[in-house]
């Protein structure tokens, strides 16, 4: 959420009039009552406040795992000028240097108070960030851009592309069960768990790709591999947002989490946008390289209908997968294999289940553009985001 930036026309103010700290919690709570007149609908601002007073106390965010950000006006510690998000990530490197776990970081929330816009704020706020972010060793750090791709390539942000398919689910769909035969629903902890073997293995993988471009020789080359790692605790953050607006929202629980085929080597995952109507997949592994292209294939169609299945329980008339693999290049990664099952599926959905499905593949560029910045605002020459999925978008 790379949200408000420096637009439109404001009150006269500079830097001079500003003062940059960690948010009092006071502070945070009136900078998400600034924020939640933009985000905040359908919910009411009151009820905004709530779900991100219970996201800060999440495994993700508590115990300053997010710490909060604002500038205030010099004369007045409550007037909020700027704020903005920065929650820590665990993530992994694989370079010149071999493999290696770090501490990553995510910049969300960034919002200027209307009255302030135009003068440079949000630059000068995210300057700072930059700097507490460098000074406390956090290799790399990412942020989702809904304003476009120039503003934050000028802070030193590298925009990366960000292919996606949308499904459009038409009212008259029926997913059969027969449809989805062999695969059955996760609950929370199973999620969890399976995350706990998507990091072992995402540890494993790294490994290899370091290992073998030792073995090729190809230690001069500068192609950077990371990941932010799919974590339990990223998974629970967005479930519980997701259990909060479904609540507050339709009074109902959320059951489903996600699906699994029944071999256990395929799953999804995946929360309810209400505010955008969309079903959103979290994370979707579908086996690895050795397993056969027509198994991924079949199992990635599978979970897909079984989201589209729960999209239309909930009255969502569309649903999001942001294509796995690697963004930035495909180098000794994995993106080559997942960007064909994945388009293969979407395929093989578009063929059987159209025009009651309408597919799109599309690159995001009116919201959501994926972007990375290295420590000290290094430019690498080539950087490659594993598996950039929606579960690390927070």
């Amino acid at each position: 959420m790379g949200g408000q930036g420096d637009t439109g026309t404001a009150a006269p103010i500079t830097v001079n009039d500003v003062v940059f700290t960690e948010a009092t919690s006071r502070q945070r709570t009136l900078s998400w009552e600034l924020n939640g007149a933009s985000w905040a609908p359908p919910m009411t601002i009151e009820q905004y406040v709530g779900r991100e007073t219970g996201l800060s106390q999440t495994a993700l965010s508590a115990n300053g795992g997010t710490k909060y950000y604002v500038l205030h006006h010099k004369s007045d510690p409550e007037l909020i000028v700027s704020a903005c998000e920065v929650t820590a990530k665990q993530g992994l490197v694989a370079d010149k240097n071999g493999s290696r776990e770090v501490t990553a970081y995510s910049i969300a929330s960034v919002f200027t108070n209307p009255r302030f816009r135009g003068h440079g704020m949000a630059s000068h706020m995210l300057r700072h960030v930059q700097q507490v972010v460098d000074k406390a060793g956090a290799e790399y750090g990412a942020l989702y851009s809904d304003i476009g791709r120039v503003f934050y390539t000028r802070l030193g942000w590298q925009d990366l592309r960000s292919p996606q398919v949308l499904f459009h689910l038409r009212d008259d769909l029926r997913i059969p069960p027969e449809a989805v035969t062999g695969v059955t629903h996760l609950a929370e902890e199973t999620v969890a768990s399976l995350c706990e073997q998507e990091v072992a293995t995402w540890k494993e993988r790294f490994r290899r790709i370091a290992q073998q471009r030792q073995q090729q020789n190809i230690s001069s080359s500068n192609t950077t591999h990371i990941i932010f790692l799919p974590t339990p605790a990223q998974l629970s953050w967005h479930f519980a947002r997701d259990k909060y607006v479904c609540k507050i929202l339709l009074d109902r629980e959320v059951v489903h989490r996600g699906a699994q085929t029944t071999d256990g080597k395929a799953w999804i995952s995946w929360d309810h946008d209400l505010r955008e109507k969309k079903l959103k997949i979290l994370k979707i592994v579908v086996g690895g390289e050795d397993e056969p292209p027509a198994k991924r294939k079949t199992d990635a169609v599978k979970l897909l209908l079984a989201a589209m299945a729960e999209a239309k329980e909930w009255g969502l008339p569309k649903v999001l997968m942001w294509i796995p693999g690697a963004a930035g290049g495909n180098h000794l990664g994995q993106g080559d294999w997942e960007w064909e099952w994945a388009t293969a599926a979407a395929t093989d959905i578009w063929r059987e289940w159209g025009p009651q499905v309408q597919v799109v593949l599309e690159e995001r560029e009116d919201g959501s553009i994926p972007s990375l910045r290295w420590m000290g605002g290094e430019s690498l020459e080539e950087v490659v985001w594993e598996d950039s999925e929606y579960y690390a978008w927070c």
